[in-house]
């Protein structure tokens, strides 16, 4: 016999959150749309922001977990927009480095301020102390606590 155990919460926790997440997702694309990115692009100008080294393609990749073809896609559009460098690893010679370029971190900043923005206007009608406890849930639930 399977017995179910009363957690005390909502069966429509879930649905809530996902409705939030979709809704922070849409505002973000919303947002990347005056920069011309996409979110993939927008996650790999991220990764690439956090290093203080070149990244190897394939750490990429790895980082944002896709296949490799699909990194050297979004490096191409980025270096097409002169956003990101390639150059050959000294290294390996098989292997290719990726760097944002100083334009890259200066769209970077604004598209970070375009978020942040849309993420004030999203929680705006919380209370202080309610945006923190809301802060301190997610921690919790993500296992970053």
């Amino acid at each position: 016999m399977i017995r179910r155990m009363d957690t005390g919460h909502s069966p429509n926790l879930s649905d809530s959150f996902m409705a939030v997440a979709r809704r922070i997702r849409r505002s973000h694309m919303t947002a990347l749309e005056p920069f011309g990115l996409n979110p993939s692009q927008s996650r790999a100008m991220h990764v690439l922001a956090r290093e203080r080294e070149s990244v190897r393609l394939r750490d990429l990749a790895e980082h944002l977990r896709i296949v490799a073809r699909s990194a050297t896609d979004i490096v191409d559009s980025l270096e097409a927009a002169e956003l990101v460098t390639r150059a050959p690893d000294p290294s390996d010679r098989r292997a290719v480095l990726v760097e944002l370029t100083d334009a890259g971190r200066a769209l970077l900043d604004r598209v970070d301020e375009a978020r942040r923005q849309v993420s004030a206007d999203m929680f705006d009608g919380l209370e202080p102390a309610e945006r923190t406890e809301l802060d301190r849930l997610l921690h919790k639930i993500a296992g970053s606590d």
